[in-house]
C-alpha cells in the first residue's frame, strides 16, 4: 500500500510560549506573566537580572499570572538569590511546581521566601 505524504496527518503548528516581565509599581520587584520554558528562558533571565539590579530588600516577584515554570527556571531563581545573598526575594503566588521544585532540590534555601 502506497501512502503519499499529503495523506499523513499533521500536527497543528505549535504556539511559542510567551513570557512578559514588568517592574512592580511602588516596591522593588517584578511581575512575570506567562510560562518559563526553554523557549522563554532568555526573557526569564532578563527579568531576574532586572530584579537583582533593584535597590532595597526584600525584592518581590509577583507570579500569580505565571502558568508554568520548568526546573531550569527555578534553578535560575536560586542562582540569582545566591548571587546577592543580602537581597531577600519574596515570591508571591507562584505556580505549584515552583514550590515543589524548591522543596525537592533546594529545601530551606536562604534568600527565597514563598508567600501565598
Amino acid at each position: 500500500m502506497d501512502v503519499s505524504l499529503g495523506e499523513l496527518p499533521t500536527a497543528p503548528p505549535r504556539e511559542v510560549d510567551q513570557l512578559e516581565a514588568h517592574p512592580l509599581p511602588g516596591r522593588p520587584g517584578v511581575r512575570v506573566v506567562g510560562e518559563v520554558t526553554l523557549d522563554t528562558r532568555r526573557v526569564w533571565r532578563e527579568a531576574l537580572g532586572l530584579l537583582m539590579r533593584q535597590e532595597g530588600t526584600p525584592l518581590h516577584m509577583e507570579l500569580s499570572e505565571l502558568a508554568f515554570i520548568d526546573v531550569a527556571g527555578v534553578t535560575d531563581l536560586v542562582t540569582a538569590a545566591r548571587s546577592r545573598p543580602e537581597a531577600h526575594i519574596v515570591v508571591h503566588r507562584p505556580p505549584p511546581q515552583l514550590t515543589r521544585v524548591l522543596d525537592i532540590f533546594w529545601p530551606g534555601t536562604d534568600g527565597i521566601e514563598v508567600a501565598p
